[in-house]
């Protein structure tokens, strides 16, 4: 409490004048985060016309999001679990509407025969949302740098844009 208060400029006594629990503000602070990663993420990949290019370009957008707004990010992904229950229905269709946006552009993907035959579109979503919250996890701890002893690629950024158009790769013929 008293890093979120600090975070926005306040006692973490005024917070509580505001809001009765810890986990209101963590879910007004996710509420935020989804609306906008939706303008930042979502609506410019939603821009692309092909498929394998719009998810190269949601990659990237994830990515940048995640390292523009660290802080966020990690509140939004890496805090305590959701309270589902916690959540009206209109709630819900916003926290989840960045990964039901994506599971609809592989769909549409398959349904434009831009995918290898037998690509399970469903599974697929949530291999690569997952494989990109755990880039996203290592960039920002410092895990994946051009310092890493381990690390595969003089450039940080090249290293990136090759992880995403492998994934990509993995689901066209």
């Amino acid at each position: 409490m008293r890093g979120i208060a600090a975070r926005l400029g306040v006692s973490a006594t005024a917070l509580y004048q505001h809001f009765e629990s810890k986990a209101k503000i963590l879910r007004e602070i996710r509420i935020y985060g989804a609306e906008l990663m939706q303008t930042e993420v979502i609506e410019p990949a939603a821009a692309v016309a092909s498929p394998p290019e719009r998810l190269a370009t949601v990659g990237r957008k994830y990515v940048e999001f995640a390292r523009s707004h660290k802080w966020l990010y990690s509140v939004m992904m890496g805090h305590e679990p959701l309270d589902w229950s916690q959540h009206n229905a209109d709630e819900i269709e916003l926290l989840l509407r960045p990964l039901k946006t994506f599971q609809t552009w592989l769909h549409e993907g398959a349904e434009q025969g831009c995918w290898r035959e037998g690509v399970d579109v469903e599974m697929a979503s949530f291999k690569i949302w997952f494989s990109m919250h755990g880039l996203c996890t290592m960039l920002l701890t410092g895990r994946i740098a051009e310092g890493h002893p381990a690390f595969p690629s003089k450039n940080e950024q090249e290293f990136i844009d090759k992880y995403i158009a492998s994934m990509v790769d993995c689901l066209v013929p």
